[in-house]
């Protein structure tokens, strides 16, 4: 039977699969592209299988190769958590929206510092979705569908998409009394291009109302900053403008209709048998703050019933 004498070439391996490059897998592990090519062509005899296929253009990993890199990132993950038994220490990876990752989970990290003084928190703030395998992530916060099998899911709290614009907006071009008044709104959408109708929901009826998207943007920030300036009404998500509505900056537009239904925040792991502690931390202290958040604003009425 093979075996693997260093851990160093688990490392190297799954640095291969994850960049699907040679040389990006030796810029990761600090390896010469020589040590690396090397390395992996050692690996593959002591197996007795290749792992690899190269082309001009592209690294694939052939069946087998699929297979040992699961494996390789099982025995990672557990000699990780075997590394931390005892202590709440290290780094963790965390991937959320921009406007989430700058209004929910950056007031929230002073508070998860205080309590764990020895896990730094590494924020990639993207409305992309991110690769948790590719770019290394530990943890994301989603509040669209999942979508990739290969990932584990865990539902945190409620959220909705409503109507919002400041009272001198609606004060000035009047407040629409049906969906269908937004027809004669300027709006602000999200998306490039913009979207030209948006869909409600009320207690199971839908409608699909055409709107005049009069500035739009690709993350929902700008549009943000020009609803806050009278600029018009935005669909935004509860967590983004929760504060702004409980302030009076923002009001809300058509209360009683929504965009889209039963919709969530969920916490996405990648699809591993084991989580290091400090990721468990930080997912079990975000349960319990964003559902804190709720029950404090409750009388805001924002959220449907859990």
């Amino acid at each position: 039977m093979a075996r693997i004498e260093h851990i160093v070439d688990l490392r190297l391996f799954e640095a291969i699969g994850r960049t699907r490059s040679l040389t990006d897998a030796a810029r990761d592990t600090g390896l010469s592209l020589t040590v690396v090519s090397r390395r992996l062509k050692q690996l593959e005899t002591a197996l007795e299988v290749r792992l690899v296929q190269r082309s001009t253009r592209r690294l694939h990993l052939t069946p087998e190769g699929e297979q040992f890199l699961e494996n390789a990132r099982t025995v990672l993950a557990a000699l990780e958590i075997a590394e931390e038994v005892g202590s709440d220490r290290g780094s963790l990876r965390v991937t959320a929206s921009v406007a989430f990752a700058k209004r929910v989970l950056a007031p929230l990290l002073p508070r998860f510092m205080d309590v764990h003084p020895g896990i730094a928190v590494e924020v990639l703030a993207s409305n992309d979705v991110v690769d948790l395998l590719q770019q290394r992530v530990d943890l994301a916060v989603r509040q669209e569908a999942l979508e990739d099998s290969r990932l584990v899911m865990r539902r945190a709290a409620a959220d909705a998409r409503i109507l919002c614009a400041t009272p001198d907006y609606l004060a000035s071009a009047g407040a629409p009394q049906e969906p269908a008044d937004l027809e004669h709104h300027r709006c602000l959408s999200v998306g490039i291009p913009p979207r030209r109708s948006w869909t409600l929901l009320r207690d199971g009826e839908r409608v699909e109302v055409p709107i005049r998207p009069m500035v739009s943007d690709n993350n929902g920030e700008v549009i943000h900053a020009v609803a806050l300036a009278h600029g018009g009404i935005a669909i935004k998500s509860v967590w983004d403008v929760m504060e702004d509505l409980r302030a009076g900056r923002l009001v809300r537009v058509l209360p009683e209709w929504q965009e889209g239904a039963d919709r969530s925040i969920h916490l996405v792991f990648p699809d591993r048998r084991y989580m290091p502690r400090r990721v468990r931390l930080f997912a079990d202290f975000l349960m319990v703050e964003l559902n804190a958040m709720l029950d404090r604003n409750a009388d805001l009425g924002l959220w449907p019933s859990a």
